[in-house]
């Protein structure tokens, strides 16, 4: 159990996330990116060390919504949904804003216009995504097709080997998949579909929503004093 800061010594807690490049990045045992340098400075400065572990994003969720009975206190980021809200607790400051945009081969969608473009497309998401509302319902009444994959850069191969029409990403995470496969085909369509803001959460039925305003705290000062866009300018 964690014990909080001026409460005991220990102030120490294991935080839970799937890998996203640039935002989560596996090398070895290390584990780094733009989330996980963020929310370990935010927790340094106000006096809780972050360790960070890996889960699929669908156990992930599955997890924390088994509350007392999961081993997991914290994961992040998530979008904030009704449904979310009934097993975690949300920070209130974002860990990031999110983008989310189509990517497509070059061509294929002459004159993008939005979501209503992608009507009898076949689009990959990763497993666990969650759809922006409008698409949700394009998907649910059939006229959108989607494939799931496990990782990014499966969903991005498919696409280069035209087995699908477009995918559905983060852009930076797309962005960075396309520099590392050096594809030249294959772009960031605009309109983006959505921005929205990602969390750091917590696991409800572990009563720990005394850090919300700590790590809230920690997050505000490191916009104020620069340092967040420097830990950006570092994977970007």
């Amino acid at each position: 159990m964690l014990a909080l800061p001026g409460v005991g010594q220990v102030r120490e807690i294991v935080c839970y996330s799937d890998v996203f490049s640039p935002y989560v990045i596996q090398e070895g045992d290390d584990i780094r990116g733009i989330d996980v340098d963020a929310i370990a400075e935010a927790g340094r400065r106000v006096g809780i060390k972050v360790r960070f572990q890996l889960l699929p994003w669908v156990r992930l969720e599955r997890e924390i919504a088994l509350g007392e009975r999961s081993d997991v206190e914290c994961a992040f980021a998530y979008t904030l949904t009704d449904a979310r809200k009934a097993y975690m607790d949300f920070t209130t400051v974002p860990v990031k804003l999110t983008e989310l945009s189509i990517f497509a081969r070059t061509g294929t969608f002459p004159a993008f216009k939005g979501i209503e473009d992608l009507r009898g497309k076949t689009v990959g998401i990763r497993r666990g995504f969650k759809l922006p509302a409008e698409m949700q319902a394009m998907v649910d009444s059939g006229v959108i097709q989607m494939e799931e994959v496990n990782r990014d850069p499966q969903n991005f191969e498919k696409l280069a080997r035209g087995r699908l029409h477009a995918v559905l990403s983060n852009r930076e995470v797309g962005n960075e998949v396309l520099e590392r496969i050096a594809s030249t085909d294959i772009v960031a369509l605009l309109p983006s579909v959505q921005i929205t803001p990602t969390y750091m959460v917590f696991n409800k039925a572990k009563g720990l929503n005394a850090l919300i305003p700590l790590f809230d705290k920690g997050f505000k000062s490191m916009v104020a004093d620069g340092t967040y866009r420097k830990i950006r300018a570092r994977y970007l």
